[in-house]
């Protein structure tokens, strides 16, 4: 008896007393398989079905890839991985598969058919598979991500994916990126601009970890507070702020902007954008947009270049891509050899 129990308590902690094949896996078993499935062959057997998923995917049977991956996650149902596949299968292969038809299609009622009725319920057999697996996996952050990546990747939710990004991020074995990938969704939901500065520019303060995206979102963040600041405050408002003792770098940034746009007072929006740049608070994409700014001045163009130049050899992340032709037009009007040119 004490051998027995033992083993029991052993069973129970490696997840063999946690499972009995439901009805929809005894339908789509073979009788041999499903008595080796209680037999304690389960792993085996769902072995088996993974090789038979993928030979139906090879033949793009999606009927029986959809049949064959239910069978695999529900004999071993703590295994991540098959409930994974059977998300990729769906939402990934079988999207695509179909995306592919509607285009051949695109003409006529089966294209519409298929880019409307069938590519959609893919998707949703895709989120499907993932809520099943969260079941017995519940802790597991990357469920919950491929979730979030079919609304963001696949369906274009940004509300949808930013909910998911950050329940998966809020699981223990979560990794960064994550909860950035939430940060960045966030800015794309519209009415949730605040919430989604504060999010990005705790990122940019305090992870450590100044990616590409996080200072792209940043920057079209913060353009958008000053042209808001510009728009719903008086010249008065806006200079007071900017002048004031304890002034931030945003509320100087609103003020040269309204200068530049409204007032078309060149100088001083120089003057203040000089400050802006020069805050110690302030992300390097400021240095680029007094660059460029400056660029457009024949008598500040060489400084404006060796700025660019000083940015591109210091911090590269600060220029965006577009920025090289621009650079390169202003190399050409400066007369600089091609060998001291900035390289992309």
């Amino acid at each position: 008896m004490p051998l027995e129990r033992d083993m029991e308590m052993e069973f129970k902690e490696q997840g063999f007393r946690d499972w009995s094949p439901g009805l929809s896996s005894r339908d789509q078993l073979t009788q041999a398989a499903f008595v080796g499935a209680l037999g304690g062959f389960r792993s085996l057997v769902a072995s088996v079905y993974h090789l038979k998923a993928h030979n139906s995917f090879v033949k793009k049977n999606w009927g029986e890839v959809e049949r064959y991956r239910t069978v695999t996650a529900s004999l071993q149902p703590k295994f991540w991985s098959y409930w994974d596949l059977a998300v990729w299968d769906m939402a990934w292969n079988a999207y695509g598969y179909y995306r592919g038809e509607a285009e051949e299609y695109s003409d006529d009622f089966k294209g519409w058919h298929i880019e409307n009725i069938i590519m959609p319920t893919y998707l949703q057999k895709g989120i499907d598979y993932a809520k099943r697996g969260l079941e017995w996996l519940p802790d597991d952050y990357r469920l919950l991500k491929v979730i979030a990546d079919i609304y963001d990747q696949k369906m274009g939710n940004a509300e949808k994916a930013a909910e998911w990004y950050l329940k998966a991020s809020r699981k223990p074995e979560a990794p960064p990126h994550v909860y950035r990938a939430y940060a960045h969704q966030l800015t794309l939901c519209a009415g949730r601009e605040k919430e989604a500065y504060r999010v990005t520019e705790d990122l940019y303060r305090n992870s450590g970890d100044l990616t590409l995206t996080l200072l792209r979102d940043l920057e079209r963040l913060e353009d958008d507070i000053a042209r808001r600041a510009a728009r719903d405050m008086t010249y008065e408002q806006l200079r007071d702020a900017a002048l004031a003792e304890d002034a931030g770098y945003l509320e100087m940034a609103s003020f040269a902007g309204y200068l530049l746009e409204v007032r078309k007072d060149f100088s001083a929006a120089v003057d203040i954008y000089e400050k802006v740049a020069g805050h110690s608070q302030a992300p390097t994409f400021y240095r680029r947009k007094l660059a460029f700014l400056m660029a457009d001045h024949p008598k500040k163009a060489v400084e404006a270049y060796q700025m660019l130049k000083t940015l591109a050899l210091s911090d590269p992340a600060a220029l965006r891509r577009e920025d090289m032709s621009r650079i390169a037009q202003l190399e050409s009007r400066l007369g600089i050899a091609k060998q001291k040119r900035i390289r992309p």
